[in-house]
């Protein structure tokens, strides 16, 4: 038998070179890139590490200069104080938010945490009483609590809380009162932090359901209804121009601007 012979063509010797460097240069590409993957893996592990020390340095840090009592050594309102302190005392440091958050999860293990907080911020006698020269800070810090607990899946405490702190405000301007120590802003943190709680979708489409659910109403003192405006006028103008927003504001709260202001 005859030996066959394979003839190739220049063409095609062209395609079958092309095709080894392509398949070496893919192979080499592929290489380089799974060295850049582990090289960009061993950063992130190595930056994460040095993060977590810092963290870790800043809680023990505080733990020092500030120990938090452990359940059931000080009353719960002391105990609470010195949480906030301690959550005052990274304000500004690396993972604050994270602190803040194992600091507020530890204060819920306690439910009576849950009903200082609220009579703290509905009750300005109660809350000077309760911490002193530091009920600012204690109202700053209970908003958060009770802001914690609506993450959890239960945010009902804070709307209760929303609403009976715009019936003490709206009282107060009938009255003809000034706001007792900017307890405006803590109404306007309440209901900021309950919208938080809702879809955005569901704030847009329909907003005066979620009005109704934290406590607005057209027959409230302008001063009052002038708070909840301001901060669904900034969930609206997230997603509409100003022109837009400020039609749908004054469409939604369409006293502002009446007598009683």
């Amino acid at each position: 038998m005859g030996t066959k012979k394979i003839i190739l063509s220049a063409a095609s010797i062209t395609v079958l070179v092309g095709a080894a460097f392509y398949y070496m240069g893919d192979v080499e590409h592929s290489e380089l890139s799974e060295k850049n993957h582990n090289v960009e893996q061993s950063l992130i592990t190595t930056n994460t590490a040095k993060l977590e020390q810092i963290s870790a340095k800043i809680s023990d840090k505080i733990d020092s200069e500030k120990p938090l009592p452990k359940s059931g050594e000080v009353n719960t309102k002391e105990r609470m104080l010195v949480a906030f302190e301690r959550m005052q005392m990274s304000v500004g440091k690396f993972n604050s938010s994270a602190f803040m958050k194992a600091e507020l999860q530890e204060l819920l293990k306690d439910s009576d945490t849950v009903d200082i907080a609220k009579n703290t911020l509905l009750n300005l006698e109660n809350a000077k009483q309760s911490f002193g020269e530091e009920q600012a800070l204690a109202r700053v810090y209970s908003i958060k609590l009770l802001e914690e607990l609506a993450n959890q899946g239960e945010p009902h405490q804070l709307y209760d809380t929303t609403v009976k702190l715009a019936e003490v405000l709206d009282q107060q301007a009938l009255d003809n009162q000034g706001f007792q120590k900017r307890q405006d802003l803590d109404l306007e943190e309440l209901v900021h932090a309950s919208i938080n709680t809702f879809e955005e979708a569901q704030v847009l489409e329909h907003p005066e359901i979620v009005m109704t659910e934290l406590g607005y109403s057209d027959e409230q003192h302008d001063r009052v209804r002038k708070i909840y405006a301001n901060i669904f006028g900034s969930v609206f103008l997230r997603n509409s121009s100003i022109d837009e927003s400020i039609a749908r504001v004054q469409a939604l709260f369409n006293k502002q601007g009446s007598s009683n202001g």
